[in-house]
């Protein structure tokens, strides 16, 4: 059984904001002119690669691509966040940032400076289910590029003397972020409705503060410790170079890495039902407008009919200018300034959400209205269109090639779908024609059955005495939380 239908690392950004991943000014001109043309069906060009896979688990996927004196790499490494106890909440984050700082065999400046001489870049962070690296050089400096990721994943050194100067400059960032709008809404929220899962810790600005002023250099090392393992590392290596050399070079960086048997911890993300139609006000008295976000607890990454429902909620929200949504809600009624639906699929639990920004007064009109449009098309009332269909997958052949113009971009693609999602080699291909032979009836029938307005957590950022008196003269009761 096929156990997902394709909504990657680099896809998901593509199903819900592609024009940015294509790097294509978002603008309703834009829309009417490409929803205007017919577009081809996209083919998109697997590269020949091939596959290593060390003893100690590490595998690597490598193509050559000889018209560009480069090199570039794309990793992934199992874990992440879902990691992380409550009581060391960001330190999957702290710890990433550490391990491109300094290293047992170079100092912050001598790391520095060894790839400014280089002319290496590397980079690595922290997501919910892994941590994601990338890396580039010229073809030439390919040996110092592999001697820096073998540092800097095998040698991290945590008690430098930039520890207390990052842990500060953290503690900075987290506070500033009590100040914004949107770092509110997404901390009540996601600390809401995941509950005490570790998903919701990042966004949790309170948890984040006090777990860093208690974490040490050994605790991150044990961290450390606990959870990087080269059995759980995957790379796409893709540039100018001998497919021999290069698997030489890698067996000499990273065959010697013994590997510890990690065993990554999964706890399930769970569905509360006693924030089902939860409202929660958080006042901000200098809000010039309100920020609202609605959402549930979603499947997770093993949900099949995600390309289904990708169609449906692009046509719903989550698409362009004409999505129902947009078109309700700012065109013809001019509640909101914009807004959107979405939805994340992860390893233990997924999310549905909606965000928006509002006029204060209108939020409670805003959030009924949504429920409405979505109940609308789930009653088969305003039933989704074959019309509405063709216009959104029109669009989406427009831009999903553009998404794929960088063949690092296509071998990670493909090195993720089969190393961690058991998919084939040909899938962003196979993913193409699914949605492409969809029709209206299977688009309703998907999003009907998987919505639920019923059970929306809505959290609203923005002054009281502009945003509650319209719920309450509704009787909905509002949580009210005073930030001061």
């Amino acid at each position: 059984m096929r156990r997902n239908r394709l909504l990657l690392v680099f896809l998901i950004h593509i199903l819900l904001l592609f024009t940015v991943q294509a790097k294509v000014e978002f603008s309703l001109e834009l829309f009417e002119e490409l929803a205007s043309n017919i577009n081809p069906i996209p083919y998109i060009k697997i590269p020949e690669y091939r596959k290593v896979e060390l003893e100690n688990g590490m595998v690597f996927y490598l193509a050559q691509e000889p018209d560009l004196p480069i090199i570039e790499v794309v990793g992934f490494i199992r874990g992440g966040m879902s990691q992380e106890s409550m009581e060391q909440a960001g330190i999957s984050s702290l710890m990433a940032r550490l391990m491109n700082t300094g290293t047992k065999n170079f100092s912050e400046l001598e790391l520095s400076r060894y790839k400014e001489l280089n002319g290496l870049s590397f980079g690595i962070s922290s997501r919910q289910d892994y941590y994601y690296f990338s890396a580039d050089a010229l073809s030439y400096d390919k040996e110092d590029l592999f001697t820096l990721i073998a540092e800097v994943l095998r040698n991290p050194e945590f008690e430098g003397d930039y520890f207390n100067r990052i842990i500060q400059e953290q503690y900075q960032a987290i506070m500033q972020n009590f100040y914004y709008d949107s770092s509110l809404l997404n901390m009540y929220f996601n600390s809401t409705v995941y509950g005490e899962h570790p998903y919701g810790y990042s966004d949790n600005l309170g948890l984040l503060i006090t777990a860093l002023q208690n974490i040490t250099p050994a605790d991150v090392k044990n961290f450390y410790q606990e959870n990087i393992d080269p059995a759980n590392i995957i790379m796409a290596i893709s540039g100018d170079f001998d497919l021999s050399e290069m698997e030489k070079l890698l067996r000499e960086k990273f065959a010697d890495w013994e590997s510890k048997g990690i065993e990554l911890k999964e706890k399930r993300v769970v569905d509360n039902e006693t924030n089902y139609n939860r409202v929660i006000l958080v006042h901000k008295p200098d809000a010039t407008h309100a920020k609202m976000k609605m959402g549930y607890i979603f499947y997770d990454q093993s949900y099949e009919d995600r390309v289904t429902f990708t169609m449906a909620n692009l046509i719903f929200g989550g698409g362009d200018f004409s999505s129902r949504l947009m078109d309700n809600l700012r065109s013809s009624l001019g509640y909101v300034y914009g807004i959107s639906s979405a939805y994340q699929l992860y390893d233990s639990g997924g999310l549905y959400f909606i965000t928006t920004d509002v006029a204060p007064e209108k939020a409670y009109e805003t959030r009924e209205a949504i429920k409405a449009e979505m109940l609308a098309i789930k009653e088969g009332k305003k039933a989704i269109s074959e019309n509405e269909l063709f216009r959104i997958v029109n669009l989406y052949n427009a831009f999903f090639p553009r998404t794929y113009k960088e063949e690092i971009t296509v071998l990670a693609d493909i090195m993720y779908a089969r190393e961690i999602l058991g998919e084939s080699d040909n899938y962003i291909n196979e993913y193409i024609e699914e949605y492409n032979n969809l029709t209206a009836a299977q688009v309703q029938e998907v999003f009907a059955r998987d919505t639920f307005p019923e059970r929306f957590l809505t959290v609203i950022v923005g002054r009281k005495e502009d945003i509650l008196p319209a719920f309450q003269e509704q009787g909905i009761e509002v949580e009210l939380v005073e930030l001061f």
